[in-house]
């Protein structure tokens, strides 16, 4: 029994997944509010969940990979929280410090920490997938979703995946382990390993509707802090004005401080899917497994076997007269 409840575990993503079971009421109960307010009709079960989005193609794609993306992890191909456990425990011994069963600080006050440099580091990769064209082709099958659901967080290419999570585990596992050395003098088991209290939070509320057609602004002030669904949802988006807007995860302070923060004034309509530089829908170039596995592979190939272009020519002086 304790097995199958481990693989159960494994397979879900734990506490860690926005689709924990114990999520899932906090965001339909914040739903069933934004339903009233918007004064809907008709079933709230059919509002919330729409047949046509999710019976859409896309959609279908989006389950198919994360079934592969769930037997990854089974095998324990994305193991971000060990990386960083081992990092972590790494650097506060080369400061001193000691792996022990106890802890000097509040949780409370280690989680924001942990918060600060997980989310900080999320902003980066998630920043540098789009910017980086090598990178951005195995980034683009999580934004060639043309409908999104919860679901569709598991969008997502493998090596995206096993990318995030070398880079995440080895950047905040280092900063993870500054962080403790500085502020207490044991670091725990527990803490290295536990669930941090302030993403479960983040999860069971608005977590899900991120990838949802459900408009939630938090408003201009909040949305300075704290990345809003309809922030995301925006950063989805195919609408030149949104390119390359909202990078954030939980916070938004990251965005308001480099420049990529765009703030929800009122509700917009968006088409989420692929554009090209004029704000066109790009044709779905990932419309089955094999394309969203296959596809990017390729064109990540492609830009490092280009040339870059030769330095351009001078221009011809003209002799003077």
């Amino acid at each position: 029994m304790d097995t199958m409840l481990e693989i159960f575990q494994t397979v879900l993503g734990g506490p860690h997944s926005r689709l924990w079971p114990i999520y899932l009421p906090g965001m339909i109960v914040l739903a069933f509010f934004i339903y009233r307010k918007e004064k809907q009709t008709g079933s709230f079960v059919r509002w919330l969940f729409p047949a046509k989005m999710y019976l859409h193609k896309s959609h279908m794609v989006d389950i198919q990979l994360f079934v592969v993306s769930r037997a990854l992890n089974l095998l324990g191909l994305f193991q971000k929280i060990a990386i960083m456990s081992v990092v972590s425990a790494g650097i506060v011994g080369a400061l001193g410090g000691h792996v022990s069963g106890d802890m000097d600080l509040s949780p409370w006050v280690i989680g924001l920490l942990l918060l600060l440099a997980n989310d900080f580091a999320t902003y980066w990769i998630h920043r540098v997938h789009h910017e980086h064209p090598t990178l951005w082709p195995f980034h683009a099958v999580h934004h060639s979703a043309e409908v999104m659901t919860p679901i569709t967080v598991y969008r997502k290419h493998p090596i995206y995946d096993v990318f995030a999570a070398l880079v995440k585990g080895v950047i905040v596992g280092t900063a993870q382990g500054l962080l403790l050395s500085l502020f207490v003098s044991e670091i725990s088991i527990p803490l290295l390993l536990g669930v941090n209290a302030f993403y479960m939070i983040f999860n069971a509320f608005a977590a899900n509707l991120r990838h949802s057609h459900v408009w939630l602004s938090f408003g201009r002030v909040m949305e300075h802090v704290f990345i809003s669904p309809a922030q995301h949802q925006v950063h989805h988006s195919i609408e030149l004005r949104h390119y390359n807007k909202n990078y954030g995860e939980v916070l938004a302070i990251w965005d308001w401080m480099f420049g990529t923060l765009y703030l929800c004034h009122q509700r917009e309509e968006i088409a989420f899917g692929l554009g090209d530089a004029d704000g066109n829908r790009i044709p779905q170039p990932h419309d089955s497994l094999r394309t969203a596995l296959m596809v990017p592979i390729r064109q990540s190939l492609a830009t490092l076997r280009r040339k870059p272009a030769p330095p351009a020519e001078p221009d011809p002086v003209t002799p003077a007269e």
